[in-house]
């Protein structure tokens, strides 16, 4: 009796063996879903075409695989977030797409920027209601990262602190237009008829807040604080 239940246990354990090993086989890739979990643009073909350039009919779905798969999408400009997995022969790719911040303007095309600082996209036109900073410097205001498009974090660190300055001039009633140059930046009020050249140092945004408070408003003209000792007041209208 004893050797019978031996034996019915060892064939119980086989058969466990057996499954085991075909349920837990890599199964071969026959499909992709792409699913945007959530949305921001217009990026999924692009991230759809990426995807598939990765991946080889055929090969089997481990977990290294995944893993794999998961680090190269979110190195994309589009992707903030993404979540891979597998269900039989098919990988479920799941992705949060980048948002959109504002626009560069540089050399007459318009260049879409996200929160993780990559270019999303460029063209002639904008195609979002963001805002737009001009830049006129000497360099480009991006570097490549892995293949693509980054703004550079001196250029960034302009902006906010232009954004933050020009929160502090109290008289200004109306969102100025940003042009960002190598060594100074100029603010454009176009209802005012108002041109502010300012640099990059504090004491220049410090010497037009003083300026204008002490002025109460700022009549149409050209004026330069970048220098300690000089304030240039150009044409009047």
């Amino acid at each position: 009796m004893r050797k019978i239940l031996l034996l019915i246990f060892a064939i119980f354990g086989i058969l466990g063996f057996i499954f085991y090993t075909i349920s837990t086989a890599p199964s071969k890739l026959s499909q992709v879903e792409l699913i945007v979990a959530e949305k921001h643009g217009n990026w999924k073909d692009k991230i759809s075409q990426f995807v598939v350039s990765i991946v080889t009919p055929g090969q089997e779905i481990t977990p290294q695989l995944i893993d794999s798969i998961r680090e190269q999408i979110e190195e994309l400009p589009w992707v903030k977030r993404a979540q891979v997995g597998a269900k039989g022969d098919k990988l479920i790719v799941r992705i949060w797409e980048s948002s959109p911040l504002f626009y560069i303007a540089f050399n007459g095309e318009f260049y879409l920027v996200g929160d993780n600082d990559f270019i999303l996209s460029k063209g002639k036109r904008r195609s979002e209601p963001l805002p737009v900073y001009y830049y006129r410097g000497k360099n480009p205001p991006f570097s490549v990262e892995k293949g693509f498009l980054k703004l550079k974090k001196t250029v960034k660190m302009e902006i906010k602190l232009a954004n933050n300055r020009i929160k502090e001039l109290s008289w200004a009633k109306e969102p100025p237009q940003v042009i960002l140059s190598d060594a100074y930046v100029t603010l454009v009020f176009k209802r005012g008829k108002v041109i502010i050249h300012l640099g990059a140092e504090r004491n220049s945004w410090d010497r037009c807040q003083e300026f204008t408070s002490r002025a109460g408003s700022v009549k149409p003209g050209v004026y330069d604080f970048r220098f300690f000792d000089m304030m240039v007041k150009g044409r009047n209208e």
